[in-house]
């Protein structure tokens, strides 16, 4: 996981299990293998009986752009594509027994912002940008979306979805994160945050997490997954990842 070739760092020191999205070159895209080194490293965090707390950061100006879209281009089956491993991911965050905790200090899209969805406990530093840009490369935000509404209503779901509209966490009612600080107060308020939930009795923050979980939502992810494929192989999918790729507007914008 920390190797010449790898996508992210992981460092356990104390109690908290820290996992950097560090590649910055690529925006922090989630590749199939990114994916595969964030399921290892929280695996790890998770077995490692002196981790109580697992912490998500990046190196780089902006958090996660989301789905790898080169690798989606290519893919010709739901094995190959990104979202399809994105929804076994969100499940392993959100089933952690362990508290896990993400650090913004830059804008996401897309999956990125279904990471952070995922996690228990949200730091945004900085008013950044964000937006469900799905529906401009004519595909639905379906394997984020169960994530997402813990925190949304249905009608704002529907309307950050249909937009596509970058948006700022300040003052802009979606709820995705639970604190927000200026620029340079990130470390120090997830440091304090991190410090309130070591606070607390493990085997009850894992009853917690039971407690509050969404019923069959691995299932879930597995089938909405599904449902993103349908659309990332359509012949409107195609032609969206294409023109993005291609840095023109896709054909149905006029």
């Amino acid at each position: 996981m920390n190797g010449n070739d790898a996508l992210i760092k992981y460092w356990p020191a104390r109690n908290v299990a820290s996992i950097t999205l560090d590649a910055p070159d690529r925006r922090n895209a989630l590749s199939i293998r990114m994916i595969a080194q964030l399921r290892e490293a929280l695996a790890a965090a998770v077995a490692d009986d002196q981790v109580r707390v697992v912490l998500i950061d990046h190196t780089g100006p902006v958090f996660c752009a989301g789905a790898d879209l080169k690798e989606s281009a290519a893919a010709t089956c739901l094995e190959e594509l990104p979202a399809a491993h994105l929804a076994e991911l969100l499940a392993d965050l959100c089933e952690s027994p362990k508290p896990v905790v993400a650090l913004a200090k830059g804008g996401a899209k897309g999956g990125g912002l279904g990471l952070l969805a995922a996690a228990d406990v949200t730091v945004l530093e900085g008013n950044q940008s964000f937006a469900f840009s799905e529906v401009r490369l004519g595909v639905v935000p379906a394997v984020i979306a169960p994530v997402v509404a813990r925190h949304l209503s249905p009608a704002q779901m529907r309307s950050v979805f249909l937009l596509g509209d970058p948006f700022e966490a300040y003052g802009s009612g979606v709820g995705l994160f639970t604190h927000t600080v200026v620029e340079g107060m990130g470390d120090k308020r997830a440091a304090e945050v991190v410090q309130s939930l070591v606070a607390g009795g493990p085997s009850a923050q894992a009853g917690i997490k039971v407690l509050t979980a969404t019923p069959n939502l691995r299932q879930e992810l597995r089938d909405a997954a599904a449902v993103t494929a349908e659309y990332f192989f359509s012949e409107e999918g195609r032609e969206g990842v294409r023109s993005f790729i291609e840095k023109r507007a896709p054909s149905w914008v006029g």
